[in-house]
Parts: C-alpha cells; structure tokens; sequence
C-alpha cells in the first residue's frame, strides 16, 4: 500500500535536509553529530533523512553545533 505524504512529513523532510546541508557546511561527519544531539547514529542518520520526527531537544543541539538561530 503507497503512503501518502502529508504536509507535516513535508515540512520534517525539508528541515532535515537542512540540517545536513548545515552539517555537511560545517564539516562535521554524522557520527560527530549523532554524539552533539545525544542520539544513536542510527537515529541520527533517520533524522537526517527525515524518517522520524525531530524533536525540540534534537534540533536545539544542532542549531548550537552549527552556531545558527533556531528560527
């Protein structure tokens, strides 16, 4: 059964793109960033993706990995 996907799966996946970009702009690899947002590097690598909902906590540690405003 194809999922549809809905405006808030839109919306994670952009973000998460953005974050990469940031990332990749950065330099930092994604096991350094799954060690500066406290996750897995598997759950790191899903949120990247835009696989799973980001949570406060998780973009808050990368907007201060990255040295950008949250908004």
């Amino acid at each position: 059964m194809e999922q549809t996907m809905t405006g808030m799966d839109f919306k994670i996946r952009e973000v998460a793109a953005r974050i990469r970009e940031l990332r990749e702009i950065s330099g930092f690899t994604q096991e350094e960033m799954a060690q500066r947002t406290a996750l897995s590097l598997e759950e790191y690598r899903e949120s990247e993706a835009g696989n799973r909902n980001l949570s406060i906590a998780f973009l808050y540690r990368c907007t201060l990995s990255f040295g950008v405003d949250m908004s």
